[in-house]
């Protein structure tokens, strides 16, 4: 049993999913607006809880390069 889509239904879909990837799109930029609003907001509200945040970051980023390179030399 075989069944073909005509080109109207193929159309229909095409239709659908560009609207559906439209719609995505709007929501995926939604998101990433408040969050970086939010974060901001909680940057201005805690300045230094926000550089202790980045600290901690930058360390455990060089720690683990660190560990990498150490490696790598063995």
């Amino acid at each position: 049993m075989e069944e073909t889509v005509t080109k109207a239904e193929a159309q229909e879909l095409r239709d659908k999913f560009g609207a559906l990837k439209r719609d995505l799109a709007e929501v995926t930029k939604e998101l990433k607006d408040r969050a970086v609003t939010g974060t901001k907001e909680w940057a201005k509200e805690h300045p230094v809880a926000a550089v202790g945040v980045v600290a901690a970051l930058a360390g455990a980023i060089g720690f683990l390069v660190g560990l990498l390179v150490g490696r790598n030399r063995g």
